[in-house]
Formats: structure tokens, sequence, C-alpha cells
């Protein structure tokens, strides 16, 4: 039995207040020493893309945004087309400027406008899914998730003066039950299971080189930055979105939270206006990653050794605007990890470290109103390796698949998505060979901040074993504050 260490416990507890809260401490030494004049949101948003496109090196995944106003919206990077969304959102996405009809909230009646002329940008969001096996178990179960997510950034360069410098923070509340426990499945049904709440992703941003390198350094998570493609936040599976699963299922630091972050240090360099090279370094503390103490255990050793390195390289092969207005994202990535690894096979020993590699693609392929519309046609493509089976359940992933933004004319901003994943499970597992999933969904947009997704996936051998399939049904709801 586990001795109760109420001094710890409140120690913990109080750096995870103390993280955001020392953030607000640095905006209230300073906002109240300005005195801010009202800021129309459309025109202040102009103005910060007037100074970006002022000679300033654009990012290789688009040009940067037009001026607009907030309506019609302003055309986003491919990498960000929900910025003012923080669940599971991409790292390069929280400077990524969005109009406020984004927000059910907006602007607060002015609020949101002086704290981004401050630099103080805050984000929240709530998503949940009720999902049932319809078939394929002895009992139908029915199932909710939902996690409330957070996230506070800071530009330190409007509130410090510190030139290219900004920090994030996020957190997360979960609730509800675990259907894929339930029905023993290798992908989750869903990326909403984690009960409780967890810190989240902490850290110090550096720009350099008119913005053309970005280094980072905190509490970060590998699988908000590497093998990701923005047509995976279309799915509700685990086994895609935001990642191909098996990356995290073998090695449990590279997921994000919740549950875990893990300390480590990252840097993207644009090298040309569509190539971009990523690499991280990111530590190996499994109780980190598992979210131990709410996300708050900082500790760098606990029995592990090593360090999680990824790197990947991208190619965006339609940044300009004049370029047919495509969007396109190809991937090239591995990762390898040296920190020792329990067998799989169900032995008590433990194996040195492993190597993987992953592919990913996607393309706009058809665009029914011509050149830099909405509406059109993405098809998508992934891959993922780990050369070491003995410690990795999941070795091989294969994914393919395709959504169609705006089938329906009248209703542009709707997507439908269908796709199809494959994972091949460890020889070291005896008695298995592979699971699949089929997922089709149809999200339905209200607004800007308010999706309703109906969903339906069916999976061939749960559990990667001989076993009837099974049909899990379900609707989403997503909305933006």
């Amino acid at each position: 039995m586990k001795s109760f260490n109420a001094p710890g416990i409140a120690t913990r507890t109080a750096l995870f207040i103390a993280a955001p809260m020392l953030l607000l401490v640095i905006v209230s030494s300073n906002a109240f020493s300005l005195q801010l004049p009202s800021v129309d949101p459309s025109a202040e948003a102009q103005k910060k893309d007037q100074a970006d496109a002022s000679g300033q090196a654009q990012s290789p995944s688009g040009q940067a945004s037009p001026q607009a106003p907030a309506t019609p919206p302003r055309q986003k990077r491919i990498d960000c087309q929900h910025p003012a969304d923080p669940h599971r959102r991409h790292m390069g996405c929280k400077d990524e400027a969005y109009d406020w009809d984004e927000t059910l909230s907006h602007d607060w009646t002015g609020i949101r406008s002086k704290m981004r002329q401050l630099g103080i940008t805050p984000a929240l969001s709530y998503t949940g899914v009720l999902q049932t096996n319809a078939t394929g178990q002895p009992h139908q179960v029915w199932s909710f998730a939902g996690q409330l997510v957070a996230a506070l950034d800071v530009d330190l360069e409007k509130l410090l003066r510190i030139q290219g410098m900004s920090a994030n923070v996020g957190g997360s509340w979960g609730t509800g039950s675990n259907l894929s426990g339930s029905l023993n499945t290798l992908f989750p049904v869903n990326s909403l299971y984690a009960p409780t709440y967890y810190l989240g992703e902490m850290y110090l941003q550096q720009t350099l080189l008119n913005k053309s390198l970005t280094l980072v350094a905190g509490r970060l998570a590998a699988a908000n930055t590497f093998a990701t493609l923005p047509v995976f936040t279309n799915y509700i599976s685990y086994g895609v979105n935001p990642n191909p699963y098996p990356l995290g299922r073998n090695d449990i630091t590279f997921f994000g939270p919740p549950t875990g972050a893990e300390w480590g240090t990252q840097a993207i360099y644009n090298v040309t206006p569509v190539i971009q090279v990523s690499a991280g370094l990111f530590n190996t503390n499994l109780n980190s990653a598992n979210g131990a103490n709410h996300g708050t255990d900082f500790a760098l050793q606990q029995g592990n050794k090593g360090a999680l390195v990824v790197a990947q390289v991208s190619y965006f092969p339609h940044t300009l605007l004049g370029d047919q207005g495509k969007q396109g994202e190809y991937t090239l990535g591995f990762l390898t990890d040296n920190n020792s690894l329990p067998s799989v096979s169900g032995s008590k020993t433990e194996s040195g470290g492993y190597t993987g590699m992953f592919a990913l693609g996607q393309e706009v392929v058809y665009q029914p109103d011509g050149p830099g519309t909405s509406r059109g046609l993405t098809v998508w493509g992934s891959w993922a390796y780990n050369a070491k089976p003995l410690v990795s359940v999941l070795p091989l992933f294969w994914g393919a698949g395709a959504s169609y933004q705006g089938m329906i004319p009248a209703r542009k901003n709707d997507v439908l998505s269908a796709g199809w994943i494959y994972g091949k499970v460890s020889n070291y597992i005896p008695g298995t060979s592979a699971e699949q999933v089929l997922e089709a969904n149809y999200r339905l947009a209200f607004g800007r901040f308010l999706a309703i997704t109906p969903d339906f996936q069916y999976i061939w051998n749960p559990g990667g074993v001989s076993a009837p399939g099974t049909a899990v049904a379900g609707v989403q709801a997503s909305v933006v504050f």
C-alpha cells in the first residue's frame, strides 16, 4: 500500500495552480501600466497581417493571410484551419490570428481585442462524444467522454518587449467512460477519454531569422508537432486523430496531453518557402507521460534513461495564394528512443530502445468551384513502422482516406469523411494478427464555432484476435468558446 504524502501532494497541487498564475502575474504587472484604446477586432487583425507581410519570412505551409474583416473569413495556413480551438492544437497554430466569429463568445464586448493588443490570447473549447456498440459484443454499451480544454498564450514581445518570445500554458478536464476498454479494441474509438484534470504543455518559444526559425523549450508533446496532418482532425477515432496511433501506443512518451507531457526542446526551421525541417528531443519519464499527479510530475529521472528523438522533413507544394489555391502537405520522419522498454511478450524482461519511421501526406485533388475556393476533395495516406516488434505492440500501420468539404453547395463548411486504418500486431504476442477500422462521418458546421458529427466505425478483429467485428455508432459535438 502506497504511503500518503500530504506535503508532496500539496506541493504539486500548488505548482499546478502556480503555472498559469505565473503568466497572469506578469500580465497584471504590465497591463495596468498601459492605457488601451478601444480596438476593432477586424482592424486589429488587419494590422497584424500587414506587419507579418512586411518582409517577414512566411511559413512553408502558407502565405500571410490576406487583409480581410471578420466576414468573409481569412484564408488560413493549411496546418491551422481551426486556430481558435486549443484541443490537440498543432504547435504552430497558437500564433495564428483568427476572427472573433470563430468563437461562441466573440469579442467579449471588446475585452478580447484589448487582451490581444497586450499580447494575451486565451482559448477554451469543449468536445464530447456519445457512442455505442451497435453489433459485435454480447451486450450493448453506451459511453460518453468529454474534454474541456483551455490554453493561454502570452506574446512577450508585446508585453515585455522581448523580441520574438512567447509563452504558452494549457490544461484540460475530462469526464466519461472508456468504451474502447469495454470493446477490447487496439485503436480507441475516440481520443477524448482522459478523466480528471491535467496540466498540459507549458513552454517558452523564441522565433529568430525573421520567423524562419522557431525554438521551443519546456513541457512539450511530440504528438503536437510531429507526424500529423490537418485532415486528421476530421476523424473521431484515436487511430488517426491526431497522429497514427501506434507511434504513441508503442512509446507513450510520444503522446500529447491529456494525459501527460515531457520536458523537452524542439526546433522548426523553414528552409525554403516549401520545405520545413523539424526536430525534437524529449525526456522519457513514463510516470510523467501517464499524467502522474495530474500532469505535475516534473521529475526527469524515475527509472528511465535516454531520450526520445523525433525529426521530420515536410514539403508544402502549394504555398503561394496564386498557385491554384490547392493545399498539400507531405512529411517523412523518424523517431528513436534508447530508454529500456518492457517486452510485449508478457515476460518481465526489458529491452533496449527502438527506431521507427513514418510517412504521411494529403492533397486537394478536386475543387468544383475552381482554384482558391474552399469546397473540394482531399485525399490522404499514412504509414508508420517500428523496427523492434519485441517492444512494439503495433509495429506496422497503414491508413488512407478522403474528406470532401462542401459536398452540398448550400452547406460549404460541412465535411464528409471516410478513412481506413490497419495495425499489425507484434509477432511476439501469440494468437494475434491485425486490427482494421473503417470510419465514416459527416461534420455539420453551425457557424464557425460549433460542429456536430454523426460517426460510424466498423472494427475487424478487435484486439487483433480472431473475433466478430464490432460496429460503433455515435455523435460528437464540439464548441469553441
